[in-house]
């Protein structure tokens, strides 16, 4: 499907980074990582697409990368509960435990279910 509106128009830069989504979740990282960088090549206001290539990053423990596009992501659109909670963990695993915990905490605040379990279970009030 994402390939048809790319045939149709070439510099249609969502298509790229949805079907670059569809890719990783078949597990096709190369070609997700095409596609997304696509995406962004054509149209850098693409917040989830950042947001995407940030998990990604991640998948691949590129964690400077992913947080990089995850902090892209959310100058974009600071409302992304799930961009917080990635770059969280990717601040931990680098050792940033405060920026981790804050990122954690904002995302749960933002309804990130993920980062709220996360949290209660260790008792951290968020």
């Amino acid at each position: 499907m994402f390939s048809v509106a790319i045939d149709l128009d070439p510099r249609y830069g969502e298509a790229y980074g949805y079907r670059g989504l569809a890719c990783f979740t078949l597990g096709l990282n190369e070609e997700a990582m095409d596609n997304y960088n696509m995406a962004i090549a054509l149209d850098p206001s693409l917040e989830k697409v950042y947001l995407f290539r940030g998990v990604l990053h991640s998948k691949l423990s590129h964690h400077e990368e992913a947080i990089k596009d995850l902090t892209t992501a959310i100058e974009w659109d600071n409302q992304l509960g799930d961009a917080y909670y990635h770059r969280g963990i990717n601040r931990g695993i680098l050792g940033d435990r405060r920026g981790a915990l804050w990122d954690l905490k904002f995302a749960a605040q933002l309804g990130n279910r993920i980062a709220q379990k996360a949290l209660n279970s260790t008792g951290i009030p968020w």
